[in-house]
């Protein structure tokens, strides 16, 4: 092996090895945003005042989106999303015919 080819080879792998951590990286930012977007919308229904629960579904919702807050504070965006979205489709659910909105 020559000089040029074994720098060649390093060059490519470094090149290769940053698109896959700037492809990574940019994936991790879209779900911490998406998570972040999902939080603030449950809790911003939840508040609002326009949804009338019992307080058993009340505190579910309530559970659900302090669990999202508590995944998106270890990083786990995608379990963040899933308790964050379960909290958006329990505040659809009507809660005097048990049906979506």
């Amino acid at each position: 092996m020559t000089l040029g080819t074994i720098l060649r080879t390093t060059l490519f792998f470094f090149l290769s090895l940053s698109l896959v951590v700037g492809c990574a990286r940019q994936r991790t930012v879209r779900l911490d945003i998406q998570c972040d977007r999902d939080i603030k919308s449950a809790s911003r229904q939840l508040n609002d005042g326009t949804n009338v629960f019992d307080k058993a579904t009340r505190t579910m919702i309530q559970n659900l989106i302090l669990a999202a807050k508590i995944q998106q504070q270890h990083g786990k965006f995608p379990d963040c999303i899933d308790k964050a979205q379960r909290a958006l489709t329990l505040l659809k659910v009507d809660p005097q015919m048990g049906t979506t909105k």
